[in-house]
């Protein structure tokens, strides 16, 4: 979900030739290729445990210099990480049995304390947006230096998907330091970063795990994503995400290598639904707490032509708010089609035939831009008058989480792999004391979703667990909460002497990525 932007370092590597030289032309492409340069878009939102936003970019780097007990693979799969295997004592009594001879950046020993101090760190602050994945969790057990429990409150079905993302700090280097430089055990270590300019990681020798081909990566900052393609074209960057609009300048390119993958994010449109003192209309009764309205966008928006226009076809219409890739996924629920006839119905039975004025939210990106236009003509069949108010990264990711936005356009992967965190982060009744509705930033409630939401995140039996989550999905779309627009296909292109194959969940794990 995130993005953050700009800033463009160049870095040319100028190789003089000369018989005096007598290093090989292979050795010296080999040192070269040792580092590689990642056009990203965005900037991190801090890095762990300090980070100010749970968002796919800033995860994706910090998963590079962290690791966690459980990790998600290539495939998508839960797979042992910091924790070689695990057990079930009983229903609410996680046993892990923790890998030894790990080392931190710094050279201190990995052990079951520092898991308990990571968990009770994240639990004991309301300020962190990773608390929410502990919610479960009652208490930490050291057992001995290398075996921990986790006792959960309850009985939680999806407890290993939650720890994928609960990335494990030393001890004793936060109990010793306040600098905020973060140490972790993962294969790569923080060099230096330059806020929205780069940043820089070098290969931790010591590493438990297989060593890495790369040594050093550099995270170059790109927003522009034709200067991107650009960069790629000209070699000054290794590896990037092509926007759709350029797959055509890059597919048939010399000495470059493109892959498209599907992805389980799901773009939606959301919106403030109280009734009266909302973003956007105060005092005045808000159109958006009226269903019909609701509806009739839905059915006002050609997300086909979106797709198309915008997208240059590299996405699939969403009917629902998790893609179906994702467990719970309700393949009976279909997108309402696009009937402009039925919307104008609508619009008129709620009393807004001749529409009303309404702001839509997104962040400050061309293409980002032009694809709220197009929601807004789209709108204008129906009266609605849309101004579309472009927002730099920081100023979005300000307004939206305050609740302080009428109606926006974001985009929700559901990291888990479980749509449980769909209820838990943007269905239920808003609870930030306890954890819940964190992203529910329409005020959307519904008292038989907040029931279903508590019933699923103790079901043990997948099958049961899987109709309860179906069926809230069903009656919280009935809803409209949320319009699903699309689940977007991603395009990687990269220097032919890469070999990797991207995850569907866009991190860029740079130790997978291997020298040919």
């Amino acid at each position: 979900m995130t993005i953050k932007f700009i800033g463009i370092i160049f870095i040319s590597i100028l190789l003089i030739f000369s018989g005096c030289i007598s290093v090989s032309e292979t050795e010296k492409n080999k040192e070269v290729r040792d580092k590689i340069t990642i056009g990203i878009s965005f900037d991190v939102c801090g890095f762990h445990p300090w980070m100010d936003s749970y968002d796919v970019d800033t995860m994706s780097i910090n998963s590079n210099i962290f690791n966690s007990l459980v990790e998600l693979d290539n495939d998508i799969r839960l797979t042992p990480a910091l924790s070689t295997y695990w057990s079930n004592l009983d229903d609410m009594t996680w046993r892990f049995y923790l890998r030894e001879e790990v080392k931190f950046h710094n050279g201190y020993n990995f052990t079951a304390r520092d898991v308990k101090y990571t968990i009770d760190s994240i639990m004991n602050d309301s300020s962190n947006d990773l608390m929410t994945l502990l919610i479960s969790v009652q208490e930490v057990i050291v057992i001995d230096d290398y075996t921990v429990d986790i006792i959960t409150k309850y009985p939680n079905p999806i407890l290993l998907n939650n720890l994928a993302d609960i990335y494990i700090v030393s001890k004793k280097y936060h109990e010793e330091t306040k600098e905020k430089w973060p140490i972790g055990t993962g294969g790569y270590k923080l060099d230096k970063h330059v806020e929205n300019e780069y940043i820089s990681l070098e290969r931790f020798d010591d590493y438990w795990g297989e060593q890495p081909d790369v040594k050093s990566v550099l995270f170059k900052i790109i927003s522009d994503d034709e200067y991107k393609k650009n960069a790629l074209l000209d070699g000054i960057i290794d590896v990037c995400c092509v926007n759709p609009n350029y797959y055509d300048d890059v597919i048939n390119t010399s000495g470059l290598k493109l892959k498209t993958i599907s992805t389980p994010t799901v773009f939606y449109l959301g919106f403030d639904i109280r009734e009266y003192n909302s973003t956007g209309f105060g005092e005045d009764k808000n159109p958006l707490s009226d269903i019909k309205v609701r509806k009739a966008i839905y059915y006002a928006i050609n997300v086909n032509n979106i797709i198309n226009e915008e997208l240059n076809g590299f996405a699939d219409p969403a009917s629902q708010f998790v893609s179906p890739y994702i467990f719970g996924y309700n393949p009976k629920i279909k997108r309402l089609p696009y009937d402009l006839d039925q919307a104008m119905q609508l619009m008129k039975e709620a009393g807004y035939k001749n529409g009303f004025n309404i702001t839509l939210d997104c962040w400050d990106s061309n293409n980002t831009k032009k694809l709220c236009n197009n929601i807004a003509n789209q709108l204008s069949e129906i009266n609605i008058n849309v101004s579309v108010n472009p927002l730099s990264i920081n100023q979005y990711y300000s307004k939206i989480p305050m609740r302080n936005s009428s109606f926006y356009i974001i985009g929700w992967m559901a990291a888990t792999l479980d749509s449980g965190e769909i209820f838990d982060f943007l269905l239920r009744t808003i609870d930030d004391k306890n954890g819940i509705g964190t992203y529910n930033y329409g005020y959307y409630s519904n008292p038989e979703i907040d029931e279903i939401g508590k019933q699923i995140l103790s079901i043990m039996d997948p099958w049961e667990r899987q109709q309860l989550i179906q069926l809230g999905f069903k009656i919280a779309m009935d809803d409209v909460p949320l319009i699903p627009l699309y689940s977007p296909q991603v395009n990687y292109g990269f220097s032919e002497f890469l070999q990797w194959n991207p995850r569907p969940d866009l991190h860029f794990k740079v130790e997978e990525i291997y020298l040919e």
